[in-house]
């Protein structure tokens, strides 16, 4: 059994039309735009599908066919990275991790980076969906959904070897945070956003994220850049929050370390360098408390006082910082 993926072949009318209202009509009070939907793809004729092509760089071909199933890893570059684990690679009739996350654990807009993360912090995570003790802000944004069913599929085993691989992984950063107050005409792509034909956009309290080549980003290209628009300011204001200048908010470096970017003494994950939507994503699940359990506390409190803005503002900071 190959496990199609929804942008390739599912009826997803309902996350168009979530998807489309942040770039119709901009609201200040809504995070909608950190969770958009995913159109559907202009069908492939059958032919075209099973054409081999490749991407920049790469000795490896591919078809749309393979890109399509997610129980199969298309790995453009195995020799920038250790061998993959089968949990990363490859699992008839289920899902791999290296499928969403990529096999070098480099991450896209809809989902965390896990390359460099503590293997400790990777399993306590992982268990933390599987038990329903961290949950899904918007537990019907389709890449949660994902999440939390692959990770009530896997077995300790599975789950640990992921964790090694990815934790020995050096992390990599594709992304350059602009600040900006406008932005070119966006529209919804799959999970993300992309250029589209019209006047630009104010872009107020919010972070877009754009690859700068959607086909790469579309064949799963590891080495896609990405644009990252956030807030004219948003940098400096992060800076000041997380270095604890702001009176109520302690230093982000105790948890997450210098230049926030980890330390396997401290207990928080680096931070420095990962997709700016995703971590605003993860400090709104604190807030809200989806994100639970007695590891989660000290996030709570530290986010229990903090605004949209501010939030934005600290994803800002830690997206620019070099992992």
């Amino acid at each position: 059994m190959r496990i199609a993926i929804q942008s390739r072949g599912r009826g997803v009318l309902l996350a168009l039309l979530a998807g489309l209202l942040p770039l119709t009509g901009y609201a200040a009070a809504s995070a909608d735009w950190a969770f958009p939907g995913c159109p559907l793809p202009p069908e492939t004729p059958a032919a075209d599908a099973e054409k081999p092509f490749s991407v920049p760089g790469s000795a490896r071909t591919a078809s749309r066919a393979e890109l399509a199933h997610a129980d199969v890893t298309v790995d453009w570059f195995p020799e920038e990275h250790a061998p993959l684990p089968p949990i990363v690679a490859t699992r008839p009739g289920k899902a791999g991790c290296g499928y969403c996350h990529l096999p070098d654990g480099t991450g896209r807009p809809e989902n965390a980076k896990l390359a460099g993360l503590p293997a400790a912090y990777i399993v306590a995570q992982v268990r933390a969906l599987r038990d329903g003790v961290r949950t899904p802000v918007r537990p019907d944004w389709v890449p949660s959904k994902y999440m939390v069913q692959f990770a009530g599929g896997l077995d300790d085993g599975e789950l640990e070897a992921a964790a090694r691989y990815f934790a020995a992984t050096p992390a990599r950063s594709h992304v350059r945070v602009v600040e900006t107050r406008t932005v070119p005409h966006l529209e919804v792509r799959c999970y993300t956003y992309g250029p589209g034909a019209g006047a630009a956009l104010p872009l107020g309290t919010r972070i877009l994220e754009v690859p700068v080549d959607v086909e790469r980003f579309e064949q799963r290209d590891p080495h896609t850049e990405y644009l990252a628009y956030v807030p004219v300011g948003s940098i400096d204001r992060g800076r000041r929050l997380a270095s604890g200048a702001t009176p109520g908010h302690p230093a982000c470096a105790a948890c997450h370390g210098a230049a926030l970017a980890g330390d396997e003494a401290l207990p928080g994950p680096p931070l420095a360098g990962r997709f700016p939507g995703y971590l605003f994503r993860q400090l709104y699940g604190f807030r809200s408390g989806a994100r639970g359990g007695e590891a989660a506390a000290p996030m709570r409190a530290v986010t229990a006082g903090l605004t949209d803005s501010d939030l934005v503002d600290l994803a800002a900071f830690a997206a620019s910082l070099a992992p």
